[in-house]
């Protein structure tokens, strides 16, 4: 047997081994793209609520201007909101009061939309928030700022996890939500 002959099996191996282990690659190559498309889009949302709380906490009921209060917070919220954040997928901005675990109070909610809108009542108006001090005897409320956002994925692969996660492909959406909670600053 020729030299040739025993080996020419060995490159249809080889394309065949390759067609096994290609699409399992790009599956491997797409969800780390989308893993770090998602941790940038995160990062951004968590530095975005972190400058809304503060800038709340630094301005507590806004003492001779309290209408000026959530406008500032929300405009900080939307300029930390910029690069991955797409504007157009944020669901909702809220301002809330925050309980000792960091959890919205029930009815203590303000609502807005991407542009600042009030959606619904004021729940919390800068008027009736407390900082410390302010009362004798209590500690002060705590301010929370939560972001409700739709990710989009940017590869095929939310087409192939619709197929798994719940039969409906294409899996077009996935809600993130960030907040962040700060006790309001002393009254000046």
């Amino acid at each position: 047997m020729s030299w040739r002959a025993r080996h020419s099996g060995g490159r249809g191996q080889a394309m065949v081994e390759f067609a096994l282990i290609l699409p399992l690659f790009l599956i491997m190559l797409m969800g780390m793209l989308e893993f770090g498309i998602v941790f940038d889009h995160r990062n951004a949302m968590s530095y975005a609520v972190r400058e809304g709380a503060r800038v709340g906490a630094s301005l507590g009921n806004g003492g001779s201007q309290p209408s000026g209060v959530d406008p500032a917070i929300l405009a900080a919220v939307q300029r930390g909101l910029t690069d991955p954040i797409l504007v157009e997928n944020i669901r909702s901005i809220e301002i809330f009061q925050a309980d000792t675990s960091g959890q919205p109070i029930t009815g203590k909610i303000d609502t807005f939309d991407r542009s600042g809108n009030p959606i619904g009542n004021a729940g919390w108006p800068a008027t009736s928030r407390v900082p410390p001090g302010l009362v004798q005897g209590t500690a002060g409320d705590s301010i929370g700022v939560r972001v409700v956002y739709d990710f989009r994925p940017q590869t095929p692969l939310g087409t192939l996890l619709g197929l798994f996660i719940n039969g409906n492909p294409p899996y077009t959406t996935i809600p993130m939500t960030d907040k962040a909670v700060t006790r309001l600053e002393p009254a000046p």
